[in-house]
């Protein structure tokens, strides 16, 4: 734990490592609207055992075959976590999990009054009975692990709660949850509940695995955990990117990167593999990761105040709490200036230090002027693009900056039952003469043809600088119309770490989305001479 929060909280009880449960796979594919193929699930899968996650909870495999086949080859793989699957206290759920071979069941039963009543039609001393008989049969399926999570814990009568945990841990139980199901508890109060909980199930059997599980729904999934943490708990549910039901589960990324910086418990997860989890989980599952997510959104690691640029571009500690290369995160969010975004509340050294990405040098009146131009087009509500600042620039200075690569042809063929393919010529600047390379390719449309075509371009005229990774690629239309001008935005990233966004408008999407990409081939030239 930091010495700051230390000495303002006073001494806590933290295990000595917590362990990684990860959820995505069965709460995270409850997310309204995603549903995954079975090899995207064994993408997320891999990557979550390279991650370093302990458990990896794949599915539930009663709901379906398509289920029981997804859980059944993630199983298969070999990977070093221990996969478990959710079941109710029904035989037939373990019997699924049991035919899948897990290593862990992970079974649940409502104890709330509200679910008692309206969902289950249940008594407790049934609820009881059924937890006593499911996990005694799980023990006889043979499982590595059994754990048991009341659903609803935090909104069951205390005193029956602990009635379930007990019972369930002298059943045979090795682990229990505590799920916050609807997200409707305080950190406060969830932090005495695990603390009560805890002291009753170890009374019984001091190695019992405290676990945690917590929604989103009030924005405190992550606070909530950590405070069952504080306590003693030791594995924590979570979710790539905080996906799930309604509001989500405790965020993946938070809750690593608060046990690691905030209190210096640890972890076997590897840090520098978070971003790249984070961003393969937002793609398959197409739920987009917010600009302010903590850690893996785009304005993470960005600074527009002139103060907060300044201060960041001499030590980025000033204003950012941790490093993005820590978690797997490139150089530059957006360009080459440690994540300095230019708007009206950018100062004179932010102006300068984004311009001589352009390769524009600029005096300190003339990065004066830029900068009242600038601030401008920001009082006007205006979002200050690339295209603004060095339009304003270059019209200040009177220096038009030469493009170290320029598109000299392009030429597409698509139709219908025709591959699409794409030939470019490219020409570059080295020292004072040009080469030109011509190079053609194949796609999935004409955009992927000329763009794949641009690469091997690229690639054959400058190969000492290895591969270009697009990363990000929209496109917004100014009017409605077939005949729309059309402004593509492209990220692109290199292997030494820079990344850097680009765009370009055209009424052709196709030459659009190529010059976009070679306006960002630019920068990232630019980007490595200036380093």
């Amino acid at each position: 734990m930091s010495p700051f929060i230390q000495q303002i909280t006073g001494e806590v009880n933290l295990p000595q490592k917590v362990y990684i449960f990860d959820t995505t796979l069965r709460d995270g594919e409850q997310t309204p609207g995603v549903a995954l193929t079975i090899e995207e699930k064994i993408q997320i899968a891999l990557a979550l055992d390279e991650l370093g996650v302990d458990v990896i909870e794949a599915g539930m495999p009663v709901v379906s075959s398509g289920e029981r086949e997804s859980v059944r080859r993630i199983k298969q793989l070999g990977l070093n976590a221990e996969i478990a699957g959710l079941a109710r206290t029904r035989s037939s759920d373990l019997d699924a999990l049991q035919e899948c071979e897990l290593d862990v069941a992970h079974v649940f039963i409502a104890t709330s009054d509200l679910h008692l009543q309206y969902k289950l039609h249940m008594t407790q001393q049934q609820v009881i009975e059924e937890i006593v008989n499911s996990i005694t049969y799980a023990q006889e399926l043979g499982f590595k692990g059994i754990e048991y999570s009341a659903e609803d814990a935090t909104r069951t009568d205390l005193d029956f709660l602990v009635k379930a945990y007990t019972t369930a841990v002298s059943a045979g139980a090795d682990r229990i949850n505590i799920p916050d199901t609807v997200g409707t508890i305080i950190p406060r109060a969830y932090g005495a509940l695990t603390k009560t909980l805890t002291e009753a199930i170890r009374a019984i059997n001091k190695d019992v695995r405290i676990s945690l599980h917590c929604h989103n729904d009030f924005g405190l999934a992550v606070a909530n955990s950590l405070a069952g943490i504080e306590v003693g708990a030791n594995q924590v549910h979570v979710t790539v990117n905080g996906i799930g039901e309604r509001a989500g589960n405790a965020s993946l990324e938070e809750i690593v990167m608060s046990l690691y910086a905030l209190y210096g418990v640890p972890t076997n997860i590897k840090l520098k593999q978070l971003y790249k989890t984070s961003k393969l989980v937002e793609k398959l599952t197409q739920v987009p990761i917010s600009p302010c997510q903590p850690f893996m959104g785009d304005n993470t690691f960005r600074h527009e105040s002139g103060i907060h640029a300044h201060a960041a571009l001499a030590h980025p500690r000033t204003y950012e709490p941790i490093t993005p290369e820590l978690i797997g995160k490139r150089k530059d969010s957006e360009i080459a200036v440690k994540g300095v975004v230019i708007g009206k509340h950018s100062g004179a050294h932010s102006i300068q230090e984004k311009l001589k990405t352009f390769g524009i040098e600029t005096t300190r009146e003339q990065t004066t002027e830029i900068l009242e131009r600038i601030k401008e087009i920001g009082d006007k509500g205006k979002r200050v693009t690339d295209f603004h600042l060095r339009t304003i620039a270059e019209s200040v200075t009177g220096k038009i900056a030469e493009p170290v690569l320029d598109l000299k042809e392009l030429t597409v063929v698509t139709g219908l039952h025709i591959t699409p393919s794409a030939t470019v010529k490219l020409r570059i600047k080295q020292n004072s003469s040009f080469i030109e390379k011509v190079a053609s390719d194949i796609g999935v449309g004409p955009v992927d043809a000329a763009c794949n075509a641009l690469q091997a371009a690229f690639k054959d005229i400058v190969k000492d600088f290895g591969d270009i990774q697009l990363e990000k690629f929209s496109m917004d239309a100014i009017e409605a119309d077939t005949d729309a001008f059309a402004t593509v935005h492209v990220r692109v990233s290199d292997e030494q770490g820079f990344v850097t966004d680009a765009s370009a408008s055209k009424e052709d999407i196709v030459v659009a989305s190529i010059e976009a990409l070679v306006n960002g081939f630019n920068r990232l030239l630019y980007m490595r001479r200036e380093s």
